[in-house]
């Protein structure tokens, strides 16, 4: 038996959470991801999860701890270890419009101290065409154990953008 890591400690709490939603019938889980990256020697693991009425949009929580965390904490060279969380949305529609209404919630909740990006890009096939957009909130913290309600906060907030209603 091994002593879990920060990042899986937090990674079980999430998934968990993310899960009981899904169970409830507040979200659906599309897809999950999890990563030990060897050449690297960091983890990854992202969860992503829509809307049971709106289907266009996707959330993706992705919380990631890089190797010299994951080091740091397994030698105990430091007392606080921490993990790096990112949160995506994403959209593919006929239009380059996005949704201006999201990005600007992004920046109003977070965007002060954690950057938020949106990218799109325009896929072309040889009958049609599609913009696929993507809101990126990087948050600038390190979260640790001791930050597993913001954590949930995050989420939820998530859950809310996606037009949804949290489980809190």
């Amino acid at each position: 038996m091994f002593d879990p890591t920060v990042f899986d400690n937090l990674k079980v709490v999430i998934e968990g959470y993310i899960y009981d939603m899904d169970i409830d019938h507040q979200i659906s889980v599309t897809d999950r991801s999890d990563i030990i990256d060897l050449a690297k020697m960091s983890r990854q693991y992202s969860i992503s999860y829509k809307g049971l009425k709106n289907k266009r949009k996707t959330a993706k929580f992705l919380i990631e701890m890089p190797h010299h965390e994951l080091s740091s904490e397994l030698l105990q060279t430091t007392r606080k270890h921490g993990c790096k969380v990112t949160l995506v949305f994403m959209e593919s529609q006929d239009s380059k419009e996005y949704d201006e209404i999201l990005y600007r919630k992004l920046k109003k909740i977070w965007g002060e101290y954690h950057p938020v990006s949106l990218f799109i890009t325009k896929e072309l096939t040889m009958t049609s065409f599609y913009y696929h957009h993507k809101y990126k909130v990087e948050f600038q913290t390190m979260f640790g154990e001791d930050d597993l309600e913001a954590l949930l906060q995050i989420v939820d907030h998530s859950i809310v953008l996606l037009g949804l209603t949290s489980k809190k």
